[in-house]
């Protein structure tokens, strides 16, 4: 699952990274990110069910450490606004990579 999740986040990356370069697939690759953001969402609501605890690290806009769980990250990544405000790909690909190296299967 992590696995699946480090492969989302580096797709959502790649294609972002994309966008501007090519203005005639602009409509796919918006369509493709939010395909993406919805996937993601979906595997870290189903983690949150079996882990209904975890949380993850993340900085508010005024600068403060909070904990998100993972039932309000996979909300926030319904919201474009969300997503960039509070890094969440970002912050999604760091947990997902320590789980992964802890649980490597």
């Amino acid at each position: 699952m992590y696995r699946d999740i480090l492969t989302i986040c580096w797709s959502i990356r790649e294609v972002n990274k994309n966008l501007s370069d090519r203005k005639s697939t602009v409509d796919f690759s918006i369509k493709y990110l939010n395909k993406a953001c919805l996937k993601l969402s979906e595997s870290i609501r189903d983690l949150s069910k079996e882990m209904p605890n975890e949380a993850i690290d993340a900085v508010n806009e005024k600068g403060q450490k909070i904990k998100l769980s993972l039932n309000d990250i996979s909300d926030m990544l319904q919201d474009p606004k969300k997503i960039l405000e509070y890094h969440l790909i970002d912050l999604i690909d760091g947990w997902a990579r320590t789980k992964a190296e802890k649980w490597p299967i």
